[in-house]
């Protein structure tokens, strides 16, 4: 598990990365804006949810939305939603069902390597398509412990089961690119990601197999 989650993102931290936070806010609006529109999910999961930023703007487009974290933020620094306190470096069930998406940006780079397979495990197990972002290498920041190219997380979702749809991802990127968030950053590394079917053969990019082998 990891340790000391409150003081890790405490107070500091959501006041930096909170709702007053305009141009964090903006870009998330603009992300929200494409992936409702790529997507229209009527049940999405919010997987570190943080602030609630993506919670409150899927909400306000009318998707039902579960927000997971492992820390509550302080009210002042974050929109008012509920948040379903889970470590996402410890296994637990699903008990909300399943649903249309899968959202986790900008998660996977604070997870330490140690805990990856059990944190994309339990991401997993909401939905048939996920939509993930993560810090590529150099990209510094709050706790990011696990900076991997995204040639990493393709191997490793193609492993649990999970195929990169490359020409998903290219659309989304097109259009987030073309819309130019004041962060370009949140936009760079965002991929779609969907269960594989029974008995196909994805093809991967990167020379990565359906299997996870490079």
């Amino acid at each position: 598990m990891m340790p000391a989650l409150a003081d890790i993102y405490g107070r500091g931290f959501f006041a930096e990365w909170g709702k007053d936070h305009a141009r964090y806010v903006r870009s998330a609006e603009i992300i929200v804006d494409i992936l409702h529109d790529a997507f229209q999910p009527k049940r999405l999961v919010d997987l570190g949810a943080g602030c609630g930023v993506y919670t409150h703007l899927f909400k306000q487009k009318g998707s039902d939305v579960v927000a997971v974290d492992g820390v509550i933020p302080p009210p002042e620094f974050s929109y008012p939603f509920d948040v379903q306190v889970r470590d996402l470096t410890i296994p637990f069930k699903n008990p909300w069902g399943p649903f249309d998406l899968a959202l986790c940006l900008e998660v996977a780079e604070h997870i330490p390597e140690e805990f990856s397979g059990v944190f994309l495990d339990n991401i997993l197990q909401f939905s048939d398509r996920l939509i993930l972002s993560a810090a590529q290498p150099n990209q510094e920041g709050h706790h990011h412990v696990n900076m991997r190219p995204k040639r990493y997380w393709v191997a490793q979702l193609a492993a649990k089961g999970f195929a990169y749809n490359r020409p998903a991802t290219g659309k989304l990127l097109t259009a987030l690119t073309a819309a130019r968030p004041p962060y370009m950053w949140m936009i760079e590394q965002i991929s779609v990601y969907e269960k594989s079917r029974a008995g196909r053969k994805d093809k991967l990019p990167f020379s990565v197999s359906s299997s996870g082998t490079p």
